[in-house]
């Protein structure tokens, strides 16, 4: 019970992983029969493979990391661009862009995405450092916000695809993602390093950061399209 793998397993699948399937089940559940199931599993499992992949590579070139110098300046700066590159080239795939359910099935791309990738980063915070419960939390919270985030910034790309500018929607949105990676090396500044002496900073940081990706989420639900019984023969064709 005392292990690490095992605290961070059990944490990262319910904030996570566990998370991102029943937004994911919520968002698709009066018009599931009328999408296909294949490209369900594709969307969800490329999703979980992209996210992986893009934490790996900002695990192993220290992006995340913290240096006496330059503070979180590279995970500020560097941890969009990446973001945004492996997102963009998920949910541009021929198999879901040219979908009448495109949408629906990036949504699912872009919650498992930022659950797996939330995931591998908890679990090396958790090997690097002490953390409380008050640190789990924390933590856990960014991650969460960051699963609805990314989740609603695959259906805006997906809309983007379709007007010919899903580039463009993915540039900004990975400036906009620099903001919170702000909000969210402040937080990680005080928790592993106590540099501001108050817990104001990271919960003032989470809150911004959480009102944010709700408000990206929920939008672009409000604009998933309406899929009629007749679409559901052209799909399965």
């Amino acid at each position: 019970m005392d292990s690490i793998i095992f605290q961070g397993n059990v944490i990262g699948m319910l904030a996570y992983i566990v998370t991102a399937m029943l937004l994911f089940s919520w968002i698709i559940k009066d018009i599931e029969e009328k999408l296909i199931e294949r490209k369900l599993y594709v969307a969800c499992g490329l999703g979980v493979v992209l996210g992986t992949g893009s934490d790996i590579i900002m695990i192993l070139g220290g992006i995340n990391g913290y240096s006496e110098n330059t503070g979180y300046a590279s995970k500020i700066l560097v941890s969009p661009i990446i973001l945004f590159i492996f997102l963009f080239i998920g949910v541009n795939r021929k198999t879901f862009k040219e979908d009448i359910g495109a949408s629906y099935y990036s949504a699912g791309l872009g919650l498992f995405y930022g659950g797996a990738s939330e995931f591998w980063k908890l679990l090396v915070a958790e090997e690097v450092h002490e953390l409380s419960v008050f640190d789990y939390f924390i933590i856990s919270a960014f991650g969460f916000s960051t699963v609805l985030f990314l989740g609603g910034a695959a259906m805006w790309i997906s809309y983007g695809i379709r007007k010919g500018e899903g580039a463009r929607v993915a540039m900004r949105f990975s400036i906009l993602y620099l903001i919170l990676a702000f909000l969210n090396a402040l937080a990680l500044e005080e928790i592993h390093y106590d540099i501001y002496k108050t817990i104001i900073v990271p919960i003032v940081s989470l809150l911004g950061f959480f009102v944010i990706s709700v408000a990206v989420f929920h939008q672009a639900k409000l604009k998933l399209p309406l899929i009629s019984k007749k679409a559901k023969k052209s799909l399965k064709t």
